[in-house]
This record gives structure tokens, C-alpha cells and sequence, in this order.
């Protein structure tokens, strides 16, 4: 077995698997939070075979490169190099899901979701365009990057509320 690196993807090759790590979010709310935060492990074929989850800080810290990650072994701050000016975009993932925000003693926030926990199919529509298939799926790689640039444009969220 050996260990390549492939644009800050970690691998891993042996003679019958090939996986990739990458920064993972779901849509799905866990324990943690609102969002789940994790790296993926992805085989050849495109599935996920492994998780590591972790919360919102810590993945922050890792894909900005002031925490060591296996999905990021250089250390380059990705989000930099993805051309996004701060991690304060994160902070919005939860309104691709959700109409209002969902915890009793938040702020009265809206989300841009057109049903109360759930986007419309429109809505999934232009989110299969970043690499997910329902709800449940996680945004990866340069999908994942491109989700959150698409978050930092006013008139894509403005596309997004209006489906």
C-alpha cells in the first residue's frame, strides 16, 4: 500500500480499493447541530464507506488549515484557495433546509427553504447540481466548494428562495 496526494485529497491505493477523504456536509441535522460536519471516505465507485464526524469548529479549523486533517494534509487553507473570502458562509448552511430556524430560543432567522424543514423539489433540483441526490447525501469536494461560493451570491440565493 502506498499513499498518494491528489490536490489536497488524501489517498490511499492498494492492489483492489482506492478511497478518497474529502470535507463532507449533509443537510442533516445530528447531535451537534443543524448541519453535519464530517470527512468522507469515498471509494472508486462513489459511495461513501466511512465517516469521521466532527463538529462545526473543528471541521472549520481543518479545512482552513490550522488543525492537521487527513483530508487536508498540506495544511493550505481551501476555502482561500476556493476563492471565498471567510468561513462566514457556513453559518447559512441551515437555510438550504429550513423555512425558519427549527431551535425555540434562536433568533426568528428565515431560512430560504420554500417548505417549514424541507427544500421543494425545485429547490433539490438545484442542489443535485452540487452532487447530491436527496436530502441525506453529503456535499464533497469541489461540489462542496462550489455549494458554498453559490452561498456567497445574492442572486443564486435569490434563484434558490424563489423555487
Amino acid at each position: 500500500m502506498f499513499t498518494l496526494m491528489v490536490s489536497g485529497i488524501y489517498s490511499q491505493h492498494d492492489s483492489t480499493n482506492m478511497t478518497k477523504k474529502y470535507f463532507g456536509i449533509s443537510l442533516q441535522p445530528n447531535y451537534d447541530g443543524l448541519i453535519t460536519f464530517a470527512i468522507i471516505e469515498i471509494n472508486n465507485k462513489g459511495d461513501v464507506v466511512n465517516r469521521i464526524f466532527m463538529g462545526q469548529q473543528n471541521w472549520l479549523h481543518q479545512i482552513i488549515g490550522i488543525q492537521q486533517s487527513v483530508a487536508n494534509p498540506e495544511g493550505k487553507n481551501l476555502l482561500k484557495e476556493a476563492g471565498l473570502n471567510g468561513p462566514e458562509v457556513i453559518g447559512d448552511l441551515w437555510k438550504l433546509r429550513y423555512a425558519e430556524h427549527p431551535y425555540d430560543n434562536s433568533p426568528s432567522a428565515k431560512g430560504w427553504a420554500a417548505k417549514p424543514r424541507i427544500p421543494s423539489e425545485g429547490q433539490m433540483q438545484m442542489l443535485q447540481h452540487f452532487g447530491i441526490k436527496t436530502i441525506n447525501d453529503y456535499f464533497y469536494g469541489q461540489n462542496l466548494l462550489d455549494l458554498l461560493k453559490s452561498l456567497d451570491d445574492p442572486a443564486w440565493v435569490s434563484e434558490y428562495q424563489s423555487k
